[in-house]
């Protein structure tokens, strides 16, 4: 048994909704993405639906703790192929375990679920550090980023309470994502936005910032394989001080 669904967060707990309610055991959570035809498989497309979710997250936050929940929807952020089935597994054992769940590391989707949720994690927290806003002409602060994980809606949260003054977006270039703030709300699209090639206002800032950067740095203690270990190279183009 195959379930596809729409990839969402609420999409996979329809499927647990689902499993639950027809008593099934599905082999594998997909979307249409990852979906591959297997001979003899018999496949379940799951629609969204808001109610089932609901009650599936509901479940969730009370059998469990909302501590969970967040590990769960990190994991999920994570974007791995396998996260679907992985969830539903977690979630099979917590409705068994409950709030002790979590410490049941040896279980191997408990393990998954914790690592990915880590993984997630640790790259928002790099991200908090690293993301760098320029100044467009229009008085917007704008943001590229290309991070490994889902991660603009756990960023966007960070920054409207660091920079909620100011309106800005954050882009991720990868996904085609943005999160828009306009000192209000944020608000999330995946419509392209168009930002021209010589969009930075503030390059006066951004060569002082470079300045700073290169006078701060001590020749004797330049270490390039510590910073690729603090900040792996595929982050660099999107920093202005690495464009040295």
């Amino acid at each position: 048994m195959i379930y596809v669904t729409d990839g969402t967060f609420e999409g996979i707990l329809t499927a647990i909704f689902e499993a639950y309610s027809n008593k099934e055991e599905p082999q594998s959570i997909v979307t249409g993405e990852y979906y591959q035809a297997m001979l003899g498989a018999d496949v379940r497309t799951i629609e969204t639906d808001s109610e089932k979710s609901d009650r599936v997250y509901r479940a969730i936050a009370e059998k469990m703790s909302r501590e969970v929940l967040e590990t769960l929807y990190e994991a999920w952020l994570s974007e791995h192929r396998d996260v679907g089935i992985a969830i539903y597994r977690f979630v099979k054992t917590g409705l068994k375990l409950g709030r002790k769940v979590l410490s049941f590391i040896q279980d191997p989707d408990v393990r998954m679920i914790a690592d990915l949720s880590m993984k997630v994690s640790k790259e928002v927290h790099l991200f908090t550090g690293i993301l760098r806003f320029n100044r467009l002409k229009n008085g917007i602060y704008y943001a590229r980023i290309e991070p490994d994980n889902n991660i603009v809606m756990l960023l966007a949260g960070h920054f409207a309470d660091r920079l909620s003054d100011q309106p800005w977006i954050i882009h991720d270039a990868r996904r085609n994502i943005s999160a828009l703030f306009d000192t209000n709300e944020v608000v999330y699209t995946t419509d392209e936005i168009i930002i021209p090639r010589d969009y930075r206002d503030d390059t006066e800032f951004e060569i002082l910032w470079k300045k700073y950067f290169k006078t701060m740095a001590i020749e004797s203690r330049i270490n390039p394989r510590l910073q690729r270990s603090f900040i792996p190279v595929r982050y660099w183009k999107n920093l202005p001080e690495k464009q040295l």
